[in-house]
């Protein structure tokens, strides 16, 4: 009975021993990607965006990243990415590291730059067993203008939210704006000739905004063709005034149903084929 009891007691340890050495990996993963939600794929460790304005009012704006892969099989790897953009008017699309084989620009469902790998990435224990990698370091820069809106004192005001993730998180996100005399912003700290913003942690669809207003000695100097224009942005309605404008339209059509059915309940059953208001 004592040596059952013992082989039963050895079967037991030997099952929770197997179920914790299970759970490491996933572990691991989970403390690896802290800022991670459920069922995502793969995060961004780090992204430093930094802008250097020119002389007419447009700006030379890099894209510094660190993105980590955490999940998926061996079909599941990472080859490209796209990065959004302020609008349309970007060019001189420039590459700043050997892990970008391409870069392009493209419109498809809002304005972004494409970014493609030289190589794949996948998910830790996938690169551990293929000899590749699960993260990617990349950097970029575009040149872009109509960010800038002229006040009527002569100042400009920058306002620049850059791109934001709907299916990932960051894990620490920092905008840095060349800083020059009499620039005033909203700023959240300075490192050397840059104003800086430190976001932290940015969840699922998060957006980061920062505003510079430019003095009259800098401004100017700007390109009137550079000014941001009612193309480079939406209708200005946030999300509550068109939650708005869709209830006030179904309130006015159930009106409308509500109407049409009472006077198609005091219609008679049967016209005789001879038109409304006869008595067949």
């Amino acid at each position: 009975m004592k040596m059952n009891f013992l082989r039963r007691l050895a079967l037991l340890c030997a099952v929770l021993t197997c179920g914790m050495l299970l759970a490491l990996p996933a572990a691991a993963a989970e403390a690896d990607a802290p800022y991670a939600e459920d069922g995502d794929m793969d995060y961004i460790r780090s992204y430093v965006v930094t802008v250097d304005p020119r002389e007419d009012g447009s700006v030379d704006i890099t894209y510094d990243i660190d993105w980590q892969v955490i999940d998926g099989d061996k079909t599941d790897y990472l080859s490209w990415v796209k990065i959004g953009l302020a609008n349309s008017s970007v060019d001189e699309l420039t590459p700043l590291t050997d892990t970008i084989s391409d870069l392009q620009y493209t419109s498809d469902g809002g304005s972004y730059a494409r970014v493609v790998f030289r190589h794949r990435y996948y998910a830790p224990d996938v690169a551990a067993a293929n000899g590749g990698e699960s993260s990617v370091h990349f950097a970029f820069s575009v040149h872009q203008s109509h960010l800038f809106t002229k006040n009527d004192d002569g100042t400009a005001n920058f306002a620049f939210t850059p791109g934001w993730f709907d299916d990932l998180s960051v894990e620490n996100m920092q905008v840095r704006w060349h800083n020059y005399d009499g620039f005033v912003a909203d700023n959240t700290g300075v490192d050397g000739d840059y104003l800086t913003w430190d976001f932290g942690a940015m969840g699922h669809g998060q957006q980061a905004m920062v505003h510079v207003t430019v003095p009259v000695t800098n401004a100017a100097a700007f390109d009137p063709g550079a000014a941001m224009t009612t193309d480079d942005y939406d209708s200005g309605e946030d999300l509550d005034e068109i939650i708005g404008v869709l209830a006030t339209v179904i309130v006015i059509l159930l009106a409308i149903a509500v109407i049409i059915i009472a006077i198609a309940s005091q219609s008679p059953e049967w016209g005789g084929g001879f038109g409304s208001g006869i008595d067949p």
